[in-house]
């Protein structure tokens, strides 16, 4: 179980996404400005919203106040420019809405660093007709 905080996120995305992240077993909280951040257990990643003017000023602040922290950038309208804005003004990663769990699950592996569930080696089927050697 981790702990993360919705920063400033509009309503309906903060509802969106915490509703996948609490399905998962994880604690949401939701923050509505950076120094609400010091209040509370450590978190393990902080999501910020692009669709908000100075998410980049916001986005800076994280990066200097709390350098090792992983910010994943969400948005109403995903695009591939504000992907590539993002994590270049310091994003750890970039999610668009909307939300599902296999994507946010992957993101999150990805941020954190969890390992990967091994998958289990399909069962071999039993051959109908028995192998005979030569000889």
């Amino acid at each position: 179980m981790s702990r993360f905080a919705l920063l400033g996120l509009p309503e309906d995305l903060g509802h969106q996404l915490a509703r996948i992240l609490l399905a998962e077993s994880h604690q949401v909280s939701r923050k509505q400005y950076l120094s609400d951040l010091r209040r509370g257990p450590s978190l393990s990643a902080v999501f910020i919203s692009s669709d908000s003017l100075e998410y980049r000023e916001t986005l800076c602040l994280l990066r200097e106040t709390y350098p090792k922290l992983p910010v994943i950038v969400v948005s109403r309208f995903p695009d591939v420019k504000q992907w590539l804005d993002a994590l270049d003004a310091g994003a750890s990663d970039y999610c668009g809405a909307p939300f599902e769990r296999a994507q946010l699950h992957w993101i999150l592996n990805s941020v954190l660093g969890w390992p990967e569930p091994k998958a289990s080696a399909p069962e071999s089927e039993p051959l109908s007709e028995p192998i005979l050697s030569p000889g």
